[in-house]
């Protein structure tokens, strides 16, 4: 949460965790005694044997609960509530609004396990790279010969190879000469021709010389590409070839919508002096939206690109649901009549030895957090309407499983904020804070609700209790809330801006 508040911001991925929870672990196995403690009658060990994998994967399961996706999205709409329209309601609104936003994504993510875990065609590429790491970390026997075509190194060592070069060559792109991460030397050539930078700008332009040397910008947009299918990074070059490049530049070159007066790509938008967008001049006392305060200081213009998001935004959802039902409506229907008497693959089988975490847990922590979610937008003058939060979670529950179907496939993750965005827009015109509250729970909660199967999905490949990963999950989710709602609180009054 410390870390999000800055600029840049620093973001603690998966693997990092990985990585520093395994000599933390090892360090645990030196220091603690394998003994039996007793504290008021309560009897524990905390070393009950070696530091082991399943033990490793908890730690990462509950870090991406707590973390997962980056920091806990409600800390941005409390932030924007209480830095830019001066609201605070207390700390009972944001600890509630906070966990709500978690742990209602856990629970619908817990009863779509059938459709998202459980089937062996439901891969999450992305777990297979940290199932990979697991077993590398915790495995240090050598390679034989005979099945790796004469290679003898193990996988551990080539790890620590590997790594410490990755570590030395970042210094170059990271501190020595930072040109190595945006290689686009024809703009140090023509530093002040617009055209070129337009054209070869990476940071304002079309990037027509995607050349880096620094790995953390070649993955910065979908992760890693070593991680999705091939079939997948094809499909997204040719979107960005099309709609980026080829059509881009018809729309910003023809002086539509008047964006040659604007960067080609931007995150900012604009008013009709070319400034950044002053949002406070066009809110009333009430902090709505003043229509004449609008029209007196200016339309808004947005960057091409940006602008092209937004349409593309509203294609990817359509296209989302008819692709679904065309190649997958088969499976979805057999799971729903199957349901648990489907034909299981050898995780299935090998995982039916473990108690399974019951659907009513998950229906029943879905419920518990809708009903606080309902006092959390009628208990407070958010003017978010409590029937438009029926509607919002609806959102969630139906969008749930086509999505998820395409990043358990794909590794990509098709977003719903412009959709609810929108719907929010027409249903409550107006009403800031209630625009980002509906998109806090209707996209957020899809969003936290697939990074919960993603893990439920890793459980089930390094074959860990159903029942300790629904536990983990769910108390870390509780703890991050309340420690992210704190932090942000003591930033907020200890830190200048």
């Amino acid at each position: 949460m410390l870390f999000s508040l800055r600029n840049p911001s620093v973001t603690i991925t998966t693997y990092v965790v990985q990585l520093i929870a395994y000599p933390i672990g090892l360090g645990w196995d030196l220091v603690m005694p394998d003994k039996e403690q007793n504290v008021f009658g309560i009897k524990f060990n905390l070393k009950p044997g070696r530091f082991n994998y399943k033990e490793h994967v908890i730690i990462v399961a509950m870090s991406n609960a707590a973390y997962g996706g980056g920091v806990l999205y409600a800390t941005d709409v409390l932030l924007a509530q209480q830095l830019f329209y001066k609201q605070h309601f207390g700390w009972a609104f944001q600890l509630l609004f906070g966990i709500t936003t978690l742990c209602t994504g856990y629970g619908l993510a817990g009863l779509a396990r059938r459709f998202l875990v459980w089937p062996s065609a439901m891969i999450w590429p992305s777990n297979l790279v940290n199932c990979a790491l697991f077993y590398t970390l915790h495995d240090h026997s050598g390679s034989d010969p005979t099945k790796t075509n004469g290679w003898k190194i193990g996988r551990y060592r080539w790890f620590l190879i590997v790594g410490s070069g990755a570590f030395i060559w970042y210094w170059f792109p990271g501190w020595i000469f930072q040109g190595l991460s945006y290689f686009t030397w024809i703009c140090w050539v023509a530093p002040k021709n617009e055209i070129v930078n337009k054209l070869f700008g990476g940071l304002s332009g079309y990037g027509l010389m995607p050349i880096s040397f620094d790995w953390t910008v070649i993955s910065g947009y979908l992760t890693s590409p070593l991680i999705p299918p091939f079939h997948a990074i094809a499909n997204v070059i040719a979107g960005i070839i099309i709609f980026f490049i080829i059509v881009s530049s018809g729309i910003h070159f023809s002086g539509t919508w008047y964006s040659d007066y604007f960067p080609v790509q931007s995150s900012e938008s604009f008013d009709n002096t070319g400034a950044v967008y002053n949002v406070t001049r066009i809110l009333d006392a009430n902090l709505q939206f003043n229509e004449t305060a609008y029209n007196d200081y200016s339309p808004l213009y947005l960057p091409t690109q940006f602008a092209l998001a937004y349409a593309l935004s509203f294609a990817a959802v359509a296209a989302v649901v008819v692709h679904v039902v065309l190649y997958h409506g088969t499976e979805i229907w057999g799971q729903f009549k199957l349901a648990r008497h489907q034909e299981d693959d050898v995780h299935m089988r090998l995982m039916k030895k473990y108690r399974d975490a019951e659907d009513w847990w998950y229906l029943a922590l879905f419920v518990v957090m809708v009903g606080i979610s309902f006092g959390v937008v009628a208990g407070w003058p958010t003017g978010f309407p409590a029937w438009a939060y029926v509607v919002c979670i609806l959102i969630p529950v139906v969008w749930l499983i086509p999505i998820g179907i395409v990043q358990a496939i794909t590794n990509i993750q098709l977003g719903l904020n412009v959709l609810t965005e929108f719907i929010i827009g027409y249903m409550v015109p107006g009403r800031p804070l209630a625009m980002m509250m509906f998109k806090n729970y209707g996209y957020i909660c899809m969003s936290q609700a697939l990074y919960f199967a993603q893990d439920l999905k890793l459980g089930h490949y390094m074959k860990v209790p159903p029942r300790t990963m629904f536990a983990s999950q769910l108390v870390a989710s509780l703890w991050s809330a309340v420690v992210q709602i704190a932090v942000m609180n003591w930033a907020l009054g200890h830190i200048p801006d």
